[in-house]
């Protein structure tokens, strides 16, 4: 064998092409070490944990209960905010509108009558009860009913004002007449003092006897109390009818009283009884049981028409399918002191292969402040809130994203380190741990 055959077998490294694959060997592990203690590495925590959605669930409840009549959705159905979920029975809260539309209805047209009386109106306008659910018999007998009391208190008015004009008038005409038979008493007084003098001096002569002066005397005395009588008669009479004229004012007055009173009262019973109509149709209203928000209906209680729901009882829950993603993630107790509120995070849908889920960016909106224990496992860890907003989502909107579904997050600590750093930090932390030891 010669020599230039036998000198690269036992000095390989004179060898050309060995020479080139040892410097590509020595510049690649350089150019690591270089790249190993130079290059930045973003350092921060890995947890894991599960979706949760921004708006807690749901709950759909009734009010005041009750039977249910139509059961519209199923567990696990995509709902709309608004759409109906359950019709209840409403007999009882129909009756009940019922009876206040009705009760409505007669205070308005009491209130139209009473304003009639009030403003001495030929006839109320029922005109006013026009707009209400009643049926036409309902409504003929409420204005039947206004309309008799109408004419009634009318008649009633009439009858007590033409009952003292009647008195009145009967005072008047004995005014007059006594009036009348006063003038005449006066005259016949006059012509008997005229008579009693003529006698007296007939008798001042000796030429009459007493007792024709003591007849006139007495026929002149007779005379004037007539007149006194008369007189007073009369007076009577005047305050009589002025008394009469008086009381058919205030009986006017009593009357205006008596309807102002009744239609103050009515319009106060009416202001009550409209908002017992407003909470008698929010009843009905509420007997269409509507999805609150958008989302997925769970925990359906109940499968089939009939069932009874007790007043505020939980018939089905909502969870909402807008807003904000938040995932709660589990925390090392190690790791507690590098997480915060704040801190940037990177999420990704773990239920989906990597390549089509993509990196979500999001932030720690909350730690817990304690340990909490896992109730199966026993491990302790802290719970941190990550927060996903809908800019984020709209690049994983081809993805289903529903509670529950498994997560993994990266942590920024917002600190750097080399990939030196994480080789050589076991080895000097063993270094250290030997040292101590010694």
């Amino acid at each position: 064998m010669s020599e230039a055959a036998i000198e690269p077998a036992l000095f390989p490294w004179r060898d050309p092409m060995t020479r080139k694959m040892g410097l590509a060997c020595v510049l690649g592990l350089g150019g690591f070490l270089v790249w190993a203690a130079f290059a930045p590495l973003k350092e921060g925590v890995a947890a894991t944990g599960s979706v949760v959605v921004q708006d807690n669930r749901k709950v759909v409840q009734h009010l005041e209960g009750g039977i249910i009549a139509e059961l519209k959705v199923r567990e696990g159905d995509r709902v709309e905010a608004g759409q109906p979920l359950v019709v209840m029975t409403g007999a009882a809260s129909l009756a009940n509108r019922e009876q206040t539309i009705k009760r409505l209805a007669a205070l308005r047209a009491g209130i139209a009558r009473l304003s009639a009386l009030q403003s001495n109106t030929a006839a109320p306008d029922f005109a006013v009860i026009a707009d209400l659910a009643l049926s036409e018999d309902d409504r003929a007998d409420i204005v039947g009913r206004e309309r008799s009391v109408f004419n009634q208190q009318r008649q009633r008015l009439a009858a007590d004002i033409a009952l003292l004009n009647d008195r009145r008038q009967a005072a008047l005409t004995t005014r007059d007449l006594r009036a009348g038979q006063i003038d005449i008493a006066r005259r016949a007084l006059a012509a008997a003092q005229e008579e009693l003098a003529l006698v007296s001096e007939l008798f001042a002569q000796r030429l009459a006897r007493r007792d024709q002066v003591t007849t006139l005397e007495r026929n002149v005395a007779n005379g004037e109390g007539e007149i006194a009588r008369l007189n007073a008669e009369r007076q009577d009479a005047a305050a009589q009818s002025v008394d009469m004229t008086n009381q058919i004012a205030q009986r006017r007055a009593e009357f205006a009283q008596e309807i102002a009173g009744d239609l103050a009262q009515a319009r106060a019973d009416l202001l009550t009884v409209e908002q017992e109509l407003f909470a008698a149709q929010d009843v009905i209203d509420r007997a269409i049981v509507a999805a609150p928000v958008s989302g997925e209906v769970l925990n359906l209680r109940f499968a089939t028409r009939g069932g009874v729901v007790r007043p505020g009882e939980a018939i089905m829950e909502i969870v909402p399918k807008e807003g904000d993603m938040l995932a709660n993630v589990r925390i090392r107790p190690g790791d507690r002191d590098a997480v915060y509120e704040g801190q940037n995070v990177r999420t990704r849908l773990a239920a989906y292969r990597s390549w089509l889920s993509p990196r979500l960016a999001g932030e720690v909106v909350g730690v817990s402040a304690d340990l909490k224990t896992d109730p199966d496992t026993g491990a302790q860890f802290y719970e941190a809130r990550i927060s996903v907003d809908p800019a984020e989502l709209a690049r994983a909107r081809n993805l289903e994203i529903i509670p529950g579904m498994p997560v993994e997050v990266f942590i920024y600590s917002g600190r750097s380190r080399t990939a030196l750093d994480y080789f050589v930090e076991p080895i000097a932390q063993s270094f250290s741990r030997g040292v101590a030891s010694l």
